[in-house]
């Protein structure tokens, strides 16, 4: 069984290679630039953040955001890169490479399926890491067309799959965070407090 996955993996590989290489990848821009993205989301308000020229050098986002939005003592931030196609150098990162590489540990790592009535399923990565004595919860997914996704070899697939179907790749990463101050479970019940609101704007500005 394990060596049939491994094929499995190089196979998926190869061809994403493959495809990266392959000049016909449509550009697909964002629906309205993330600058737009509303400051104020129910009760919740914002204030911007701006990556240094040389994090987004390595990034080599089309577009992004980053943001903490505040309400009542609560905070979460929120992070959405988008690549209006994934070519190679200006790919979606993993947290789980550049996170431990930051100095975070990570103490909890699943996946499960988040929703709520009248809003689409959304497959996520819930994640708490540690950092000397502070834990952070971490929500992220990896969104491509109508797909979200939890597994970086999956997003391959995906890739190759979105690249030889519809000839495009493009992809968001989008990336929802929280300090730990009482217990996981309430910050966790605190990001889906936010997401509720937030989800359904994602819509307005992600290509489908």
């Amino acid at each position: 069984m394990g060596k049939r996955l491994l094929l499995v993996g190089l196979i998926v590989l190869s061809f994403a290679f493959y495809v990266q290489a392959r000049p016909f990848h449509d550009l697909v821009p964002i629906k309205q630039d993330l600058v737009t993205f509303p400051m104020h989301i129910e009760d919740w308000q914002a204030a911007d953040f701006q990556l240094s020229p040389g994090v987004l050098e390595q990034l080599r986002v089309s577009n992004y955001l980053m943001r903490d939005y505040r309400r009542d003592g609560e905070s979460v931030n929120v992070y959405i890169g988008y690549y209006e196609t994934q070519r190679e150098g200006a790919q979606i990162h993993s947290p789980r490479h550049c996170l431990p590489g930051s100095g975070w540990v990570p103490t909890r790592h699943t996946t499960r399926t988040w929703q709520i009535d009248g809003q689409r399923p959304i497959n996520l990565v819930e994640a708490v890491y540690q950092k000397d004595s502070f834990h952070e919860v971490f929500l992220y997914w990896y969104q491509m067309k109508d797909a979200t996704i939890t597994n970086e070899y999956l997003l391959k697939a995906q890739m190759v799959f979105n690249s030889l179907k519809y000839r495009r790749n493009d992809a968001a990463f989008i990336r929802l965070s929280a300090p730990v101050r009482t217990s996981v479970e309430d910050t966790v019940a605190s990001l889906e407090s936010f997401m509720a609101d937030f989800v359904p704007l994602l819509d307005d500005y992600l290509p489908e």
